[in-house]
C-alpha cells in the first residue's frame, strides 16, 4: 500500500513511538510504501539512497525499515477484498474522542456525523478502518446538489465513505419521491467523483424500506441505482436493524430487515460481484421501546446479537442459484455517546462486549434459505422509529 506526506517535513523515526530516534525527514509529497499500519504509526519501506529522504543515519543499499506517524500520510484507497469479514462498528454521532478510542482497540467501522475533519483524522490515523460521514440535513427540506456537497465539506476526503439524505427526512422512499431521490444522489457522486475521487454511497434507507414488493420500486432501482452501482459511481447504503429481539433468531425472515441488501441482488439488477454495500446504521430498533439499552440486555445478550449479526452478514449470497461472497462491508451500531436525545439506544455501557468482535469472526456457513417472495406484503410498511433531530 502506498501513501504520500502531508506534512512539509515529518519525522522519519527508528520505531513507533515520539520518543523514538528520529532518523530523518521526509518532505511533502514523497510517496512511501506502507508495510503495516498500528496504533496510528506506519511501518515504512524507505530508500535511504533516495532524494525523498533527508537522512542522518549511514547511507546504505536496500530499503529501510522505519516508522512514521500516520496522521501525516494520506493513504491510497483501500479496495476491500471479495473475502474479507463482515466488519461491526459504532456509530459515533460527533464525537470523535470515542471514535478514536474504540480505533486504538481495534475497531474497524464507523459513521461520524457533522465532524468532518474528525473523520478524516480518524481514517489518516486508521488507513485499513472503514470511516462513513453524513450531515445532519433539516427535515422536511430537500437539499439541492449544492447544498449536500457543500454540506459534506466539498467531500474533498477521498478515503471517506459519504453519504446524503437520511431515511425519510427529507424524501420518501418509494414511487416518485424514490426517483427523484435517485437522481438527487446519481448526481451527487458524478461530482464528487470528479472531484476528489471520493466513493459516494447512495440509498441510506430506512429499516424495513423501500418495498420491494412493489414492482415499480424495483423498476426504479433496477433502472437508475443498479448502472451506477455496477458501475463504480456509487456504493449503497442501508440500515439494517433488528426489528426486535426474536427476529435475529429467524432465518427465514433476515432477508426482510437484517439482509434486505439481498433484494437489491434478486430483484433489482445489482451486480453480485461487486461488493460495495454498507450499513450506516444497525443494532435493535423495535418501535416504540427503542434498543439494547431500552431493553435492558445483559452483556451475554448483547454478546449473543453480535455474534449472530456478523455471522448473518457474512453468509454467502445467492442469485439464481449461484453463491457469492457477501457483498456487505460492514455496519455502524447505532449510537454511542448521545444519552439526551437517544439514550434507549445508547451502547457505551457495551463497548467492552462489542470489542471482542473488532477482529471478525470466522465465516461460518448458513444454509442457504427458500424463496419468502410470496406473500410478504409487511415488507412494505415502514416502522415508526427514531428521526434524528
Amino acid at each position: 500500500m502506498k501513501a504520500t506526506v502531508t506534512a512539509q517535513l515529518l519525522n522519519v523515526r527508528q520505531s513507533p513511538g515520539l520518543d523514538a530516534p528520529i532518523i530523518g525527514m521526509l518532505e511533502r509529497g514523497a510517496e512511501v510504501d506502507v508495510l503495516s499500519v498500528e496504533n496510528g504509526w506506519a511501518a515504512v519501506a524507505l530508500q535511504v539512497s533516495g532524494n525523498d529522504l533527508r537522512v542522518s543515519v549511514n547511507k546504505q543499499d536496500g530499503p529501510v525499515r522505519a516508522f512514521v506517524s500516520t496522521t501525516w500520510l494520506e493513504f491510497e484507497s483501500m479496495p476491500v477484498p471479495p473475502d474479507a469479514p463482515f466488519k461491526l462498528g459504532i456509530h459515533a454521532m460527533t464525537n470523535s474522542e470515542v471514535a478514536f478510542e474504540e480505533a486504538r482497540r481495534g475497531c474497524k467501522f464507523f459513521l461520524c456525523m457533522n465532524n468532518f475533519a474528525g473523520a478524516s483524522q480518524l481514517k489518516r490515523a486508521h488507513p485499513d478502518a472503514v470511516v462513513m460521514v453524513r450531515r445532519f440535513f433539516d427535515h422536511g427540506v430537500v437539499p439541492s446538489v449544492e447544498q449536500i456537497i457543500n454540506g459534506l465539506e466539498g467531500a474533498t476526503d477521498r478515503n471517506l465513505i459519504y453519504i446524503g439524505l437520511n431515511e425519510a427526512d427529507q424524501l420518501g422512499q418509494d414511487g416518485e419521491d424514490l426517483r427523484r431521490r435517485a437522481r438527487l444522489d446519481l448526481e451527487v457522486a458524478r461530482r464528487i467523483k470528479q472531484g476528489s475521487g471520493a466513493t459516494y454511497a447512495a440509498g441510506t434507507f430506512s429499516m424495513g424500506c423501500p418495498d420491494f414488493t412493489n414492482p415499480e420500486t424495483c423498476q426504479i432501482i433496477r433502472e437508475l441505482y443498479a448502472p451506477a452501482y455496477n458501475s463504480g459511481l456509487i456504493a449503497f447504503d442501508m440500515h439494517l436493524y433488528s426489528p426486535n429481539p426474536q427476529h435475529i433468531d429467524r432465518p427465514n425472515e433476515w432477508k426482510w430487515f437484517e439482509r434486505r441488501w439481498e433484494f437489491l441482488f434478486t430483484h433489482c439488477g445489482f451486480d453480485p460481484n461487486v461488493r460495495a454495500i454498507y450499513c450506516s446504521e444497525c443494532g435493535l430498533d423495535q418501535a416504540g421501546v427503542g434498543g439494547f439499552k431500552a431493553h435492558a440486555y445483559t452483556q451475554e445478550k448483547f454478546r449473543d446479537w453480535c455474534d449472530k449479526y456478523i455471522r448473518l452478514q457474512s453468509a454467502p449470497l445467492v442469485v439464481n442459484g449461484r453463491s457469492y461472497p457477501s457483498p456487505i462491508v460492514g455496519g455502524a451500531i447505532f449510537q454511542v455517546s448521545d444519552r439526551q436525545r437517544w439514550d434507549g439506544y445508547e451502547i457505551s455501557d457495551y463497548l467492552p462486549t462489542l470489542r471482542q468482535f473488532y477482529a471478525g469472526l470466522p465465516v461460518c456457513v448458513i444454509p442457504t434459505r427458500k424463496s419468502l417472495d410470496r406473500g410478504r406484503a409487511r415488507a412494505s410498511r415502514k416502522p415508526a422509529t427514531k428521526r434524528e433531530s
